[in-house]
């Protein structure tokens, strides 16, 4: 047993530095080398856990006195290990990656279903795919007590992002039904509208180009209660769409231009129309606490003369960019100009409304 230790003790004299701590904070080999008395210690950067680097440090000096400061050893705070890799099997996605996302040997990425959009429906533009449901002020000969409702989303099909472009192009599909209803649960219209939309960005720019379908019918009900007929009111469209982000991505500004290539509406009117609009919100992820945002839109819609049709949203806002679905509001809404439903795109009128509505 004496020999023992004796050979220990000799294994630990001759080579000290055996003993210190992997992860040590360590600057270079000079730090190494004994301090004055009148130094001031310097506290090295902390490097991470790797075995001793015998080039770079004497096995044979003593560490440097840090003045009784403990260096930090294992992970950070917080810090998750990864999970382990299966052979065969890949790995899960993490939040915010999507599941179908593969990159090429030369940079490019392309994307199957992807979470996230190019360009988002403008908040304040009527007939765009969101869920939506909103009491209403109006009243008139065809309803009292309105509740306009829309059912439909955007889904993401591919997105294409080739190696040396600066550019995102994504093919999108839409689909929704937006409904009236007057004393709560009496139809009063329903339109349908999808499309298949192809979609860029780059840098703060986006822009949009697709086909859109519109068919506008009437209620049953008020065809029993009021004798009005249905009238035909069709739409298929060529669009056009550019827009911006400005201030940090806080401010949006973007315009619409559609052509009807077919449309079958009484009268025969101008085929053409326009969107212009702006909406100011952070695009960030906001968590419970939420944040305001402010969204108008201004119509141009040849079927009426180019009359303006104006909507303007006020309410707070919900986020998480990183998914679909992870848009969520609650608003005021002041409306004036035509309505935004086919069987009555001659009506004019002017009302207020509360709404809650989830995007994407």
């Amino acid at each position: 047993m004496r020999w023992l230790i004796a050979a220990a003790v000799t294994v630990l004299a001759i080579n000290p530095a055996a003993a210190q701590v992997q992860g040590y904070p360590v600057d270079s080999a000079a730090e190494l080398a004994p301090q004055a008395p009148t130094a001031q210690p310097r506290a090295g950067r902390l490097l991470a856990p790797v075995a001793a680097d015998a080039t770079r440090t004497s096995f044979r000096q003593p560490p440097p006195d840090l003045g009784g400061l403990v260096p930090e050893v294992g992970p950070p705070p917080g810090f998750q290990p990864p999970p382990p890799v299966i052979p065969g099997v890949p790995p899960a996605p993490q939040r915010g990656e999507d599941p179908f996302r593969v990159e090429t040997r030369d940079g490019g990425i392309y994307t199957g279903l992807p979470r996230t959009l190019l360009w988002e429906p403008p908040k304040a533009m009527p007939r765009e795919p969101r869920f939506l449901v909103m009491p209403t002020t109006l009243s008139n000969g065809t309803t009292q007590q309105t509740i306009d409702t829309s059912i439909g989303t955007t889904i993401g099909l591919l997105r294409s992002e080739p190696a040396g472009w600066k550019t995102a192009v994504q093919a999108d599909f839409f689909a929704v039904v937006t409904s009236r209803f007057s004393q709560r649960d009496f139809l009063v219209d329903t339109d349908y509208r999808f499309g298949f939309p192809v979609t860029f960005a780059r840098g703060p720019w986006q822009w949009k180009v697709g086909y859109e379908h519109l068919s506008s019918h009437l209620g049953d009900e008020i065809q029993q209660r009021t004798g009005q007929q249905p009238i035909d009111y069709v739409k298929d469209e060529i669009v056009f769409g550019v827009g911006r982000f400005l201030f940090d991505n806080r401010w949006r500004v973007y315009g619409e231009v559609a052509w009807a290539a077919y449309e079958n509406i009484p009268g025969d009117p101008s085929p053409f129309r326009f969107d212009v609009g702006t909406e100011w919100v952070r695009r960030r992820c906001t968590g419970p606490t939420g944040q305001p945002f402010v969204a108008t839109n201004s119509r141009f819609d040849g079927s009426t003369g180019y009359d303006l049709d104006f909507s303007l949203q006020v309410g707070w806002i919900w986020r998480d960019g990183t998914r679909r679905f992870g848009e969520a509001r609650v608003f005021g809404q002041y409306y004036s100009g035509h309505a935004p439903y086919g069987q009555f795109y001659t009506t004019r009128e002017s009302w207020f409304g509360v709404g809650v509505a989830f995007d994407y």
